[in-house]
């Protein structure tokens, strides 16, 4: 049976009033704002230590028991260091995340503490009670909520964590999550220090030490995210917690932190978050795209409805309905099918959520997201070469070629046999089309360990690829009809292109024409005796091939 743990403490307790008149509920948002503006501060403690570390050892008993005697007031992190003992196995665990906050605060000595960024450093043994009640009273500009769910099925872990702005924040500020395992209890001691008993050991920093910028943050501004870690040297999966902060990482000032609650009360009640847009290739020919984003619901409602707009180079092209149900704190993927357009040099794709269950989302700042990407310049008589430099798992790495515009699958390659090797393919390009570039991992990391893979037209590199997960695709034009324009040569003209429906074919003399889908599959064929008009709308929208004679253009219906 799958087994999910809450990691549970109580952050803050909040009351929610019943707005029953347009009066009332102005006067509590003037409440809820005037006590927005005086958040509880909960400080940050980043101890720094080592388990051969004789004064660590003296006073870590003591630095434990003021944290521990002040409740949900302060928060605790723990930096194992390799010195003086270079073998400390929880340094060991995760050395660049250590590494990481050790080189934030310059630390060069343990044991070592530091407190909400600014407020102490130094041994923590010169800290006391009087000096937690003299921090305390210092009011935060944030709000910060956070849950951590423990799936011991998949071992892993997930972090929701979200905060409000209640005052104006100077300069910029990064979120820091930290996976901790609240207690190790070892049978003997792993240093020479004689420590056997440890707390708040971090385990990871999501999604990395590096942090999540939130930029300048603004009264009112929202934030929200969910990070998931796979567990790797966790001693009691029972024990596992996450506390989170924001800190300035220029001044090092942490403006709040929190501890997880089992149950943290959302800011909003209709709240939508999308991120992850994916499914969009950095190089496009086709004038086809067919985005996904990932969403999530952080609002206290379940979600049961969500419109989206997809936007190609400032054109509104698709609207999209999503129906289901989403709790908190859940997330699926939304696919929002095929859009069409027609290509530029640079192109840019948005996503934006229009409505949640038919009303305005009220925390819009994670609503929208976009990519840019380009159109496939034109490579004529050139080679086209594939180049692969294999990880250790050479034997997950095939690939394929299709021609687009007749469907067709012209080429394809892999498995691989030798590690850490560059492999060099020509590519079977030889018609005026639209080719699609698409390698699969089978171990869905992508090539690893500095290898790479990339596709050049003759000394030109049009695109590449690394750590990419399971596959990575993308477009290139070969021919005459890589540019998608009105006149392709002097004899022969297709407009307009794109097309709401009806094209214009124009040739000299008497010509067979033939327009085919993007799966090959013939759908119309004529004869132009030096002029024919082509009704394409009952087809679709998307790309379509149109061959004159023995030449072939593409055109996009819109």
């Amino acid at each position: 049976m799958k087994k999910i743990y809450f990691c549970i403490k109580i952050c803050k307790f909040f009351i929610i009033m019943k707005k029953t008149t347009f009066l009332i509920a102005s006067l509590l948002m003037l409440v809820s704002i005037k006590l927005n503006a005086q958040n509880e501060r909960v400080l940050l403690f980043e101890c720094f230590t080592n388990t051969s570390c004789g004064p660590c050892a003296q006073y870590n008993p003591g630095l434990d028991a003021l944290i521990n005697n002040n409740g949900d007031r302060v928060v605790a992190i723990k930096y194992h260091m390799n010195w003086p003992g270079a073998n400390d196995p929880m340094y060991l665990h995760n050395q660049a995340d250590n590494n990481s906050r050790k080189g934030v605060y310059n630390v060069n000595s343990v044991p070592h503490t530091v407190v909400d960024g600014i407020r102490y450093a130094g041994n923590p043994g010169s800290l006391n009670q009087n000096m937690v009640n003299n921090w305390l009273p210092i009011e935060s500009p944030l709000e910060m909520r956070l849950r951590c769910d423990v799936d011991e099925a998949s071992n892993t872990v997930t972090v929701h964590v979200m905060g409000r702005a209640s005052t104006d924040i100077s300069g910029a500020s990064k979120l820091f999550v930290g996976v901790i395992e609240k207690e190790i209890h070892y049978a003997s001691a792993p240093g020479s220090n004689g420590e056997r008993d440890f707390y708040s050991v971090m385990k990871k920093l999501l999604p990395a030490a590096s942090g999540t910028s939130l930029g300048n943050l603004m009264a009112g501004d929202y934030f929200a995210y969910s990070f998931t870690w796979t567990m790797a040297n966790v001693y009691d999966v029972n024990m596992i917690d996450a506390i989170a902060w924001v800190q300035n990482p220029d001044t090092k000032e942490v403006y709040q932190a929190c501890k997880s609650s089992v149950s943290p009360v959302p800011f909003y009640d209709y709240e939508a978050a999308i991120s992850e847009l994916s499914n969009v290739k950095s190089m496009n020919c086709s004038g086809l795209a067919e985005p996904k984003v990932a969403m999530s619901n952080y609002g206290n409602q379940t979600l049961t409805n969500v419109e989206f707009e997809v936007i190609v180079n400032d054109e509104v092209l698709k609207t999209v309905e999503w129906t289901g149900s989403l709790g908190l704190f859940e997330s699926t993927t939304v696919e929002l099918g095929e859009v069409a357009f027609a290509v530029q040099e640079e192109n840019n794709l948005v996503v934006r959520i229009v409505s949640v269950n038919g009303m305005a989302d009220e925390g819009p700042k994670n609503n929208m997201l976009s990519t840019t990407f380009d159109g496939s310049p034109e490579n004529s008589n050139v080679t086209i070469k594939l180049t692969i430099k294999t990880d250790a798992n050479p034997q997950e790495l095939t690939w394929r070629l299709m021609n687009l515009t007749t469907g067709e699958m012209v080429q394809e390659g892999g498995s691989y046999d030798q590690t850490n090797h560059t492999y060099t393919e020509t590519l079977n390009v030889t018609d005026d089309a639209c080719y699609d570039f698409t390698i699969y991992d089978a171990g869905g990391d992508g090539i690893t360990n500095n290898g790479m893979y990339y596709v050049k037209a003759g000394s030109k590199t049009l695109f590449y690829g690394t750590t990419f997960g399971a596959s990575d695709s993308n477009e290139f034009s070969y021919g005459a009809t890589s540019d998608v324009e009105e006149s392709q040569n002097e004899l022969t003209r297709i407009f307009p292109n794109p097309t709401t429906g009806l094209i214009n074919v124009v040739c000299q003399g008497e010509q067979t024409v033939a327009v085919y889908n993007l799966t090959g599959q013939c759908v119309y064929t004529g004869i132009a005796e030096g002029q024919l008009q082509i009704d394409l709308s009952s087809f679709g929208v998307g790309v379509y091939a149109v061959k004159v004679g023995d030449k072939a253009w593409r055109t996009v219906v819109k």
